[in-house]
C-alpha cells in the first residue's frame, strides 16, 4: 500500500526551489506529506580524502550545512498548512533505488536541472532513480517554469490500457484547480487517421461515462513526428501542465536533453506528469 508522501529531492539550486512550487501545489491536492530529501555523495569524498578524521569533519560540515537549509524548507513548506519532513541520505545509486522503494510515495516531484560539478552529479543520479521508479508519478519540472496555477492540462495519449487511470488521477488535479483537460493523440500516419478517430472517440465515451465531459476535451491530430508536433502545441498553446504515460525507461531523460530539451526547457517549460 503507497505512502500518503510526495517525494520532493533538492539539491538547493534555483531549480530545486522552483519545483518546490510544484510539490507544495501537489500537497495541497493530494492531502500528503512532503518528504523533503537531500543527497551527499559519501563515495566521492572518501576517495580523495584520505585522512579519516579529516573526511568525517567534512561529512559533518556538509551535513550541518543541509539541515539548516532543510530546516527552512521545511519552515516554509509548513506555512501552506501541509506537513512536511526532511532527510539527508548518501548519494550511491544503489542506495538511493533501495531508498525511493522503502518509501514508495504517491509522487515525485522535481527540478530538471541541478547544479553544476559533484552536486549535480549526485542530483542527476537521485534524478535517474526517481524517474525510473516504476509505481510512482513523476513531476518533472524544466528550470524556467513557473508556478501560476494549472488552467489547461494536456494529457498526451497513445491509446494505453491506463489512460483512463491517469485522466481519473488527472481529475483530482482539475478539481482543485478547476484546470481544463485536453486529451490529445498525434496521428503520424495519414492512413491511420480514422481508425485513431475511432479510438479517441471510443476513450472520450469511456471517460465521459464516469467524468462530467464539462472542460474536459479530446482532439486528433495529425503530424509526421509526434514529438516535434507535441513541442509545436506546447509553445503555441502554453499549457500549464503535460501528461503522459511512458514504458521506456530513458524516456524522460532524452525528452530533456540535446535539441529536444533545449525547445522544451528553453521555449515551452512546461511541467511533465509522467505515468509509467
Amino acid at each position: 500500500m503507497k505512502s500518503k508522501l510526495i517525494i520532493y529531492p533538492t539539491d538547493f539550486s534555483d531549480c530545486a526551489k522552483n519545483a518546490m512550487n510544484y510539490a507544495i501545489a501537489m500537497g495541497k491536492v493530494l492531502t500528503c506529506k512532503i518528504k523533503i530529501v537531500h543527497a551527499l555523495e559519501i563515495g566521492s569524498l572518501a576517495s580523495t580524502e584520505e585522512n579519516p578524521m579529516m573526511l568525517f569533519d567534512i561529512i559533518t560540515q556538509l551535513e550541518e550545512q543541509a539541515e539548516k537549509k532543510l530546516k527552512k524548507l521545511k519552515e516554509e513548506i509548513e506555512t501552506f498548512g501541509l506537513e512536511a519532513e526532511y532527510d539527508i541520505v548518501q548519494g550511491r545509486t544503489l542506495f538511493l533505488k533501495e531508498y525511493m522503494e522503502k518509501l514508495d510515495p504517491i509522487m515525485i516531484v522535481m527540478g530538471t536541472i541541478g547544479k553544476n560539478g559533484l552536486e549535480n552529479r549526485i542530483f542527476g543520479s537521485f534524478a535517474s532513480q526517481t524517474i525510473h521508479n516504476p509505481t510512482s508519478i513523476v513531476l518533472a519540472i524544466p528550470q524556467k517554469a513557473k508556478f501560476n496555477n494549472l488552467a489547461e492540462i494536456v494529457f498526451a495519449t497513445d491509446f494505453h490500457t491506463k489512460d483512463k487511470t491517469c485522466i481519473e488521477f488527472i481529475k483530482k488535479i482539475r478539481k482543485y484547480y478547476r484546470s481544463n483537460l485536453r486529451v490529445i493523440h498525434i496521428s503520424e500516419k495519414f492512413e491511420d487517421l480514422e481508425q485513431e478517430r475511432e479510438k479517441i472517440s471510443q476513450l472520450e465515451t469511456e471517460v465521459t461515462k464516469v467524468n462530467s465531459s464539462q472542460n474536459i476535451h479530446f482532439e486528433l491530430i495529425y503530424g509526421e513526428n509526434v514529438k516535434n508536433k507535441l513541442i509545436a502545441l506546447l509553445e503555441s498553446s502554453k499549457p500549464d501542465m503535460l501528461a503522459l504515460i511512458t514504458r521506456k525507461r530513458n524516456f524522460i531523460e532524452r525528452f530533456f536533453s540535446k535539441s529536444i530539451s533545449k525547445k522544451m526547457v528553453n521555449y515551452s517549460n512546461v511541467p511533465i506528469l509522467v505515468f509509467s
